[in-house]
């Protein structure tokens, strides 16, 4: 039983009784009913005090006992009644505060001895105010800024030189002994990738949908390599044997440049987090923390990148002008892919972090172009390879179809509710393409030639920020 319930019956019961004696006091010819009845109608005096001292020995003389029978008053949870989260537990007569059941209502003390028993707290966390509506994408506009490091993978390699006394390796692409092209790893290349969206309202199932222009490119690959001649044997190369200016050179050079960027407006309807769990705080407050959950989306938009690349292969002889003996070939080539772009994200969202994936295909139409020059020359008297000299250039461009697409495996941190940090690892793949390796047409067998079946691969870490306003 409460503990003021109890002393306002027995204050109660007190006013009744010394009611019943003035009442007797100023009427003597009254019976103590009727003085009763007089002052206080319906009710009997006589009674009340009766009822009053029979409760009065009844009650329990060890205030101790009343504590503890107020504590076994509350009430008891089922074995199977889930537990509520709680960041502290207190220990009173071996019973826990938070483990009687599921958000229940206490009785409150206002003794200054029981705000005094501070020693007795274990805090788990401290649960300060992290709801959904709150930490989470809660402006309407929103932005984030990567930087990252890329690195270019190497294929379609072709044999470009080699000694008069080689010997072929009979397995494919190996070629131990002779120059070839993408001979050594690529440097990484910085990158980024800039996206500003809005956030355009909620529809019927309580999802966002947002519209954002996103930027992702800006590396610039450089490559560059050579292959001399030893103990006097000069260099061939199996791409035009009989050219002048080639044929018979001291030294292969090779240099290679490719360069890619895209921009992409996507349209994406994304699922919110369910209802925030309230929790309470050390000092008896509520707090709402966001419920963690899987947040997938999806996305829908169009995308058009670019690729360009710029292969040089020259050859020299030491000692001798190159206007006697030398020989460049040139290959430069265009590509601009557009189509519709389909992809998700899935993020694991938690109240402070999250992590997950996004991936994204465009199925593209691309536009292939390339543009070759050759300029060779061998006037050294009595050569024993082909002498003269070669100018020409081709053009040739198609369309074909095409395809970009990109992986990224993500995790933020919540720095404010405005702002996060977040790193991840990319691949980013981009086929049917002319690269430049592929265009090689040093004897001019094809007349324009172009070959649209070019791939690249990127892979690399990014690292960066993003925030709403």
């Amino acid at each position: 039983m409460n503990k003021p319930f109890q002393y306002s019956r027995r204050v109660g019961c007190g006013l009744l009784v010394a009611l019943a004696c003035l009442a007797g006091s100023a009427s003597p010819a009254a019976t103590p009913d009727e003085g009763a009845s007089i002052l206080l109608p319906g009710i009997n005096l006589a009674t009340a005090a009766e009822e009053a001292a029979a409760e009065e020995k009844t009650q329990p003389v060890d205030r101790e006992i009343e504590d503890a029978v107020d504590a076994l008053l509350l009430p008891t949870p089922e074995a199977d009644a889930p537990r509520p989260r709680s960041v502290m537990t207190v220990e009173n007569d071996d019973v826990g505060f938070f483990d009687r059941g599921p958000a229940e209502l206490f009785d409150v003390s206002a003794r200054a001895s029981d705000g005094m028993r501070v020693d007795e707290l274990e805090l788990d966390e401290m649960p300060y105010e992290a709801s959904s509506g709150d930490w989470f994408s809660s402006g309407r506009m929103y932005g984030s800024a990567e930087f990252i490091m890329f690195n270019m993978g190497r294929n379609h390699r072709r044999l470009l030189g080699y000694s008069i006394d080689y010997v072929p390796d009979p397995k494919p692409n190996h070629f131990q002994g002779a120059f070839s092209t993408a001979a050594i790893p690529f440097d990484l290349a910085p990158a980024a990738r800039f996206t500003v969206g809005e956030y355009l309202d909620r529809d019927y199932l309580d999802r966002d949908r947002a519209l954002e222009y996103t930027y992702y490119g800006g590396m610039s690959f450089y490559q560059k390599d050579g292959w001399n001649s030893v103990s006097g044997k000069p260099l061939i190369t199996p791409l035009a044997k009989d050219l002048p200016g080639f044929a018979g050179a001291g030294s292969y050079f090779t240099t290679l440049n490719s360069v890619f960027n895209s921009m992409e407006i996507n349209y994406k309807l994304h699922r919110r987090l369910g209802r925030d769990q309230m929790v309470m705080s050390p000092n008896g407050g509520w707090t709402k923390h966001a419920e963690r959950g899987f947040l997938p989306t999806l996305i829908l938009g169009t995308r058009v990148a670019n690729v360009n690349e710029i292969f040089s292969f020259y050859s020299r002889t030491a000692d001798v002008p190159v206007t006697t003996f030398g020989g460049d070939y040139d290959i430069q080539t265009q590509n601009w892919l557009w189509g519709v772009t389909f992809g998700a994200e899935l993020l694991s969202q938690n109240e402070f972090y999250y992590w997950g994936l996004r991936g994204k295909v465009t199925p593209s139409m691309a536009y292939d172009a390339n543009q070759q020059s050759t300029v060779s020359v061998n006037n050294i008297e009595g050569s024993l390879y082909p002498t003269g000299s070669v100018n020409r250039t081709s053009a040739n461009s198609e369309f074909a179809p095409g395809a970009v697409s990109d992986l990224t495996l993500m995790l933020g941190w919540n720095v404010t509710p405005n702002f996060t940090v977040k790193a991840g690892y990319d691949m980013l793949w981009v086929a049917g393409i002319s690269t430049a390796t592929r265009q090689l047409n040093l004897d001019n067998r094809r007349i324009n030639p172009i070959d649209a079946g070019g791939q690249i691969f990127y892979s690399g870490f990014s690292f960066g920020c993003e925030g709403s306003w």
